[in-house]
């Protein structure tokens, strides 16, 4: 029982972090993030595969910045490798492609090529995950490099009164360790979110959430979006 109290008093206190860097020079509005999640190991090939993970997602995000509203934004294909060490830990390594359509500025691909070390763990009917990610931002246009490290943790638990939904809650915070053109050196951004999942049936599953995401801009106004969150996902 302490073990589920101290994680719901960390939760608290990282979901606290985004709310005193908001200011009067905050830039707030409205947006979505929509993705198809594929995912299985290789197991079928042979047995010993079994603990050699792959996932495939497409994100499509949109945003209210402009005078007519709601417009497309970046369209985000994952593609990652992975090993499970054990029932706890996994590596993993990825790449993304991500195509940028600014507001008023000219489009612009992005590689992103990262590493991911991810932990999940069950305190009672809680359970928490961790990802670390390391992640190399490079624009295609200018070639500049961003060197982005990641922490995310999330908590879950089973609501009792529909069977096989859950709610979850978790934090993001993201640092840039270069001088670069996509964010500000150390601090640059924080991601607080929350939802429901719903598992339909033993391969395919649902969530539905809200993601606000605060992003410390190197000049000018300051970011807060709050987006809506769907993705489906399928797992083979």
């Amino acid at each position: 029982m302490t073990k589920n109290k101290n994680t719901l008093i960390l939760s608290a206190l990282l979901l606290s972090q985004p709310m005193p860097s908001l200011a009067a020079s905050t830039n707030d509005m409205f947006g979505s993030w929509s993705s198809l999640t594929l995912q299985g190991d290789f197991k079928a090939l042979s047995p010993d595969l079994g603990k050699v993970k792959w996932l495939i997602m497409n994100q499509a995000r949109t945003r209210e910045d402009s005078p007519q509203g709601s417009r497309f934004t970046e369209n985000v294909l994952f593609g990652q490798l992975g090993y499970q060490l054990n029932d706890n830990a996994s590596f993993w390594a990825g790449y993304v492609h991500d195509w940028i359509h600014p507001l008023n500025k000219a489009s612009y691909q992005e590689s992103r090529p990262y590493q991911d070390f991810v932990w999940n763990q069950n305190f009672g009917d809680f359970k928490f995950m961790s990802r670390t990610r390391m992640e190399e931002r490079i624009n295609q246009t200018s070639n500049d490099t961003a060197y982005r490290p990641r922490q995310l943790l999330q908590i879950s638990h089973a609501l009792p009164f529909i069977p096989d939904l859950s709610a979850y809650v978790g934090d993001e915070v993201l640092f840039y360790v270069n001088k670069n053109t996509f964010g500000k050196q150390g601090f640059s951004e924080n991601r607080i979110f929350s939802g429901l999942s719903y598992q339909v049936t033993q391969k395919m599953g649902m969530d539905l959430g809200y993601m606000g995401q605060y992003v410390d801009n190197i000049s000018g106004r300051n970011l807060f979006t709050h987006n809506l969150q769907a993705n489906l996902r399928y797992t083979f």
